[in-house]
């Protein structure tokens, strides 16, 4: 049975998804920095099929942390064959982690980074999916700026860390097209989840009535499961889908300048920590 990572799993999609795979046997890894939410989400998992399912408790939004977690995971498996970087969010007020970075950048795309990076030094061949938006689009990143210092704006934030998925999508395409390996990321559409209510209560009720018109978890997880359900889906790699079909995107995220600059900029951060 296929050994997968989901991350971002106790609520939204990202529990759907998890629930979906545990119906097909997949032995199934989260982590999350919410230990009790990850033991309900555990009981809940095993309930269904007597699915397998290992829990870890850690901050992505630290690199540090990011790091300890893969190394839980390859001392024990070795080798995974799905990881589903989903986790994220939107941060209406700045925000800076422990260390040192603006939070929605270290958690929405340090942490795909980190993970994608790691576990692709593994032995066999690995599928990655990229949870990102439609919000990339109209936006470009600040090279000048990555830590969303100046005239700090949380929608903008995050619009530039899903274009910063799309760009580590294409990138990871591009070193990885002589192996096995896939990389794909996709537009899970507007969700009615929990995503935003960790902000001030003006933002929260802004979200929730964007949300009320939104698709529910279950349908916003259904890209993901395309993706590694069905056979025509698994071999693809370096698109961008969109209700299960590949879509384009931005004339932005197509700037390989912009990148490979993104990239450089992740690694040294990355080399800091190794």
């Amino acid at each position: 049975m296929p050994t997968t990572i989901v991350t971002g799993s106790t609520s939204g999609i990202g529990l759907e998804v998890a629930k979906e795979l545990a119906k097909k046997k997949h032995n199934l890894i989260l982590v999350s920095r919410d230990l009790t939410k990850l033991k309900n989400t555990k009981q809940l998992l095993e309930n269904i099929n007597n699915a397998k399912c290992d829990v870890y408790e850690h901050d992505l939004s630290l690199i540090s942390e990011n790091i300890k977690f893969y190394k839980h995971v390859y001392n024990k498996y070795k080798n995974i064959d799905y990881l589903i970087n989903n986790v994220g969010a939107i941060f209406m007020k700045r925000h800076e982690t422990a260390e040192g970075l603006e939070k929605t950048f270290s958690l929405n795309h340090m942490s795909y980074f980190v993970l994608s990076k790691l576990f692709l030094q593994q032995e066999k061949s690995l599928k990655i999916i990229n949870v990102s938006s439609q919000a990339h689009r109209n936006t470009n990143l600040d090279f000048e700026d990555l830590q969303n210092k100046k005239n700090y704006n949380g929608w903008y934030a995050y619009k530039q860390s899903k274009l910063s998925n799309i760009y580590l999508t294409y990138e990871l395409h591009k070193k990885i097209i002589k192996t096995k390996s896939t990389v794909n990321c996709l537009h899970p559409g507007v969700v009615n989840t929990n995503f935003a209510n960790d902000n001030s209560l003006p933002f929260k009720i802004m979200a929730s009535m964007i949300k009320y018109f939104g698709i529910t978890p279950q349908e916003g997880a259904s890209t993901i499961l395309y993706l590694v359900n069905n056979n025509d889906a698994r071999n693809v790699s370096g698109l961008y889908f969109n209700k299960c079909i590949p879509q384009e995107t931005s004339p932005a995220s197509s700037d390989e300048k912009s990148s490979k600059l993104l990239w450089d900029y992740s690694e040294k951060i990355l080399s800091n920590y190794i």
